[in-house]
């Protein structure tokens, strides 16, 4: 399974997931920039797209919610290392409705994926440090950061 993200505006966005079927499609976005994300076995959809192979999966997505996006860059040769022990975190995060570790097809860095029912499930999981760092994880090639986004309707509209 692959899965396939680009950035957009709300509005153009929302007119490509009128125009396809495919369900689920994530609309996500926060102050700064719009998201869609989506799963499928065949081609993208997207003209501009960042795709990824889905190496883990836990929960179902839905289109409610609330996703964090952690852009964590692994070096080759930490690439195996990084994906047994994230694989496993994965499947034994807490707090998630749905979880998914992506590989991009191109770059070094990996996306982990968390829809959380509630802003606040996603505060505490980010209290207990879940991320690894380049001090203690030599798998690790660059700075790691975190994106929130609201799932569903753009109130600004």
């Amino acid at each position: 399974m692959n899965g396939y993200m680009t950035n957009g505006t709300y509005q153009y966005l929302e007119t490509l997931k009128n125009k396809h079927s495919i369900s689920p499609f994530i609309l996500m976005h926060n102050g700064v920039k719009a998201v869609a994300y989506y799963e499928d076995t065949s081609s993208s959809i997207f003209e501009t797209s960042r795709d990824y192979l889905v190496l883990e999966q836990v929960g179902e997505l839905t289109e409610t919610g609330f996703i964090s996006l952690s852009h964590i860059p692994v070096t080759d040769e930490g690439r195996p290392i990084f994906e047994l022990n994230y694989k496993q975190k994965v499947k034994e995060l807490s707090g998630g409705v749905a979880a998914r570790l992506l590989r991009p097809f191109r770059g070094n860095s990996y996306i982990l994926l968390v829809e959380w029912e509630d802003p606040k499930d996603y505060h505490a999981w980010k209290k207990t440090n879940p991320l690894p760092n380049k001090k203690e994880d030599s798998y690790i090639a660059g700075s790691i950061y975190t994106e929130s986004f609201q799932v569903g309707e753009d109130d600004e509209d």
